[in-house]
């Protein structure tokens, strides 16, 4: 347009020039030469030029020329504000009220429905790794091992103080069945063994008690007969009271030695029983102590905790890790997500569950069934919202970050 514009404006100076000059009246102190006025016809209402009017360079253009090339940049500004206003229709405004989310299709990434992260026990040093990323493992296999040779000293030092706590309660265990059986023969022993009389048995204490009773009752009769003595008669009462006196110092005797016997026997299972206690829990704590020692030697041995696909190993060999670390990622590949971002106005029009269709840029091309698992409440600085749509893969080819089409279907 600018270009037709200089044009004309040339074209206009230059037929001006060759228009005669007007005589003038002289010694006015005008300039020498006036131009023609330009009249009407000279150039029409389009700024055009007169029919036999020619632009410099030998360029001719006639008024329909003219008029075309206008025509022209009209049709083609408006082509131009046609295209921008659909596509601004088609890919969503954010003015746009009476948008639909159903015939669209959304681009975003594909990632695992699920990853574990397997981290590290404590601080160690990866000595080995047994597995590369892509690697397909089993539940329980060994993934990497750490430096475990302060776990093996610690194994070796809590088993001999197991097997040293083992040893003294069985130790304990025979010294106390032994005492237990010296006690008994003991026992047996002093039952057997003859004591004096006045410091016998009460059995025999009774005994004697009864025949001091019958001596003293014949002395009596014989007494009453003239036959003996009061002397003799006291005698026998006096060795009567002896007797009795006797059977019950015997008795006192039985039963003080009876309690005492109770009570050292008491006093010695109670002091074994303590002695016993105390050393059941120094195998206790030795046992513990054990356990813990072969878990922490366990622990070196990093293994899958479930099946899955080898995702990342970001340890080499002879890191010094700390414990949480992550030591590798495992993805299950069996369930995927295909995560799009969706116009916050058209978000109104989705809900959890819904059906979706998933365009896989595998080869050749194809289409799953998916449904929709989650829809971010927020919405990010864009004005959009995360879905994620979840699918099935069965083949377990699919590759976490790859591309894919999702298409929501109308519930």
């Amino acid at each position: 347009m600018s270009k037709i514009s200089d044009a004309l404006t040339v074209a206009r100076e230059e037929r001006l020039k060759s228009l005669p000059p007007v005589d003038r009246e002289p010694g006015d102190g005008s300039s020498d030469v006036l131009q023609r006025p330009v009249v009407p016809t000279d150039v029409d209402r389009f700024g055009g030029l007169e029919p036999n009017a020619q632009l410099p360079g030998k360029v001719a253009l006639s008024h329909k020329k003219i008029r075309n090339y206008l025509m022209l940049a009209l049709f083609a500004a408006g082509l131009v504000l046609l295209g921008t206003n659909h596509a601004f229709h088609l890919h969503g405004s954010a003015f746009a009220n009476s948008q639909s989310v159903y015939g669209v299709a959304f681009e975003g990434t594909v990632r695992p429905a699920s990853e574990i992260r397997i981290t590290a026990e404590s601080t160690g040093t990866v000595s080995n790794i047994s597995v590369k990323v892509g690697d397909r493992v089993q539940k329980d296999q060994q993934l990497l091992r750490m430096d475990d040779r302060d776990a093996q000293l610690a194994v070796k030092q809590a088993s001999v103080e197991l097997q040293a706590a083992r040893e003294k309660l069985d130790k304990f265990r025979m010294q106390l069945a032994d005492a237990d059986a010296r006690v008994a023969i003991s026992q047996r022993q002093e039952q057997l063994v003859p004591s004096r009389q006045w410091r016998d048995s009460p059995e025999r204490a009774a005994a004697a008690y009864d025949i001091a009773s019958l001596n003293y009752s014949r002395a009596n009769k014989l007494f009453e007969a003239g036959l003996i003595s009061q002397q003799e008669l006291d005698a026998r009462a006096t060795e009567l009271r002896m007797a009795r006196d006797d059977l019950e110092n015997a008795k006192q005797l039985a039963a003080v030695s009876t309690k005492l016997a109770h009570d050292q026997v008491e006093q010695a299972n109670l002091q074994a029983k303590v002695t016993r206690e105390e050393l059941q829990e120094q195998l206790r704590q030795a046992e513990v102590n054990y356990e813990r020692a072969k878990l922490q030697a366990d622990r070196t041995v990093v293994r899958a905790t479930t099946a899955g696909v080898i995702a990342e190993i970001p340890v080499r060999l002879g890191d010094r890790v700390p414990g949480g670390a992550v030591l590798a990622r495992l993805a299950k590949l069996d369930h995927m997500i295909a995560e799009v971002p969706v116009a916050a106005q058209m978000i109104s029009e989705l809900s959890v569950s819904q059906s979706a269709q998933v365009g896989l840029s595998s080869f050749p091309p194809r289409k799953v069934e998916g449904r929709i698992r989650t829809i971010d409440p927020l919405p990010s600085q864009n004005m959009t919202h995360i879905v994620e749509v979840e699918f099935d893969n069965p083949s377990l080819l699919l590759v976490s970050g790859q591309p894919a089409e999702v298409r929501f279907m109308k519930p």
